[in-house]
């Protein structure tokens, strides 16, 4: 049975406890998909509810953005912290701890008051995204479930998709106040499922003996050892400081650049069909479908194959296709052509964010890796929010005819980064 190292580094006993002992693995992996629904949830909701929300408090069209950085400021803050966290208290706890703090934010939300009631609940709930994401992100990476990588992502497109739907439903039966009521119980659903899930590996003869791990506690059956912390015969040749520093580094640029293609091209895109490609609302609402639904069947798909897939040939090939999709969009000889390179671009960087995740390990250590892949998720969300707000600037002094180009241009830096960041790797000792 696979066993994970419960100690830190610096304890003078390094204790082995059977991790399969807390749970069958599909419930396990049923709850992280779970978790991933709910993360998506509030992305989805927050756009669709916005002009119902914003007349009934009052406030101008542009207070949506005081509500996205808000929430992106909260999401980062957990997430530069979330190795932390997860070496305190383990992943089941931050996990519970994400759904309390993300069932206050909807809680706040559905009683606000005032305006800045309702910004501090989105801020709570940004919160809970960056704690959650970088969690899970990491566990699942660690333990070296690739497919399973994938398969969380096409839930999170699960959330991003019903989030507008139920927002609908609430407003066309009473406001947009119950749609939050649904966010809550969501919430509230993910601290049970996971309390649920720890009680039931209590029960176990082994069960998770260590209580006081300092190190992430790795779902059941998540795989392989998410850190190996044996004795130091044991262990790999850590990466030499420099190079490490650099790899991180290039990391969070690539991670920044990538989540500013895909957020871009997805919150831009009804815009542009709107407007120089002048389709309908009934026609524009089918091209955002397409982008999004591209996005998480392709990421359904590849957590299909049983075989592992070239994680690296996954990012490399995606962010080229992806170039070819912007490319088609800047073309634009037809809406037609044009709406296909949205779609294209959707498909193609599908694999690229969960690839990227798995990869961190191999390239950081995976000692350090769970602190990693919490500032990328951290990088990631900053990513969207600035390389978006940067297309916006643009669009505003020269129109959204450069919508093509705009996307090319973060198309290529992202594959520059990749490339980058990959002969750096290549460098680093094993």
């Amino acid at each position: 049975m696979t066993e994970v190292v419960e100690g830190h580094p610096a304890a003078p006993t390094k204790r082995r406890v059977d991790i399969g002992s807390v749970g069958p693995r599909r419930v396990v992996d049923a709850m992280a998909m779970y978790a991933f629904v709910v993360l998506g949830l509030p992305d989805g909701m927050i756009g669709t509810a916005w002009p119902a929300l914003r007349n009934g408090f009052g406030v101008p069209l542009d207070g949506l953005g005081v509500v996205l950085l808000l929430g992106t400021a909260g999401a980062v803050c957990t997430s530069s912290v979330s190795g932390v966290v997860l070496a305190r208290i383990g992943l089941r706890p931050t996990l519970m701890l994400a759904g309390a703090l993300g069932s206050l934010g909807a809680l706040a939300a559905i009683l606000s008051p005032a305006f800045w009631t309702f910004v501090l609940g989105g801020t709570a709930i940004g919160m809970t995204a960056g704690l959650l994401d970088s969690s899970l992100n990491s566990a699942v990476a660690l333990a070296r479930r690739n497919r399973l990588l994938n398969a969380l992502h096409g839930c999170y497109g699960i959330g991003t998709t019903i989030g507008p739907l139920i927002v609908t439903v609430a407003i066309l039966a009473v406001s947009w106040r119950p749609a939050y009521a649904v966010l809550l119980l969501a919430e509230l659903g993910l601290v049970a499922g996971w309390w649920a899930v720890g009680r039931r590996g209590r029960r176990s003869p082994a069960g998770l003996a260590s209580s006081g791990a300092q190190v992430p506690e790795v779902p059941p059956d998540l795989g392989p050892p998410a850190i190996s912390l044996g004795p130091e015969a044991e262990r790999p040749d850590p990466v030499p400081r420099r190079q490490l520093v650099t790899t991180v580094s290039l990391g969070l640029i690539v991670f920044m650049l990538y989540t500013g293609f895909e957020v871009s091209a997805g919150q831009w895109g009804p815009s542009f069909d709107r407007g120089p490609l002048e389709l309908s609302a009934a026609a524009t609402g089918i091209a955002t479908f397409g982008y999004w639904a591209a996005l998480t069947i392709v990421r359904f798909a590849l957590a299909a194959p049983r075989r592992p897939l070239s994680q690296r040939l996954i990012v490399n090939l995606g962010c080229a296709v992806a170039i070819i999709g912007a490319a088609l969009v800047w073309w634009r000889p037809t809406a037609v052509v044009a709406v296909l390179g949205l779609v294209v671009i959707g498909g193609a960087l599908a694999g690229v964010f969960p690839a990227l995740v798995v990869l961190t390990p191999a390239r950081v250590g995976e000692e350090v890796a769970h602190h990693v892949i919490g500032w990328q998720i951290a990088a990631a969300s900053l990513g969207g929010a600035a390389i978006s707000a940067a297309f916006g600037a643009v669009f505003q002094r020269y129109g959204l005819e450069y919508f093509g180009p705009a996307l090319m241009i973060t198309g290529v830096l992202t594959m520059a980064g990749v490339l980058v960041l990959e002969r750096v790797s290549a460098t680093q000792p094993r």
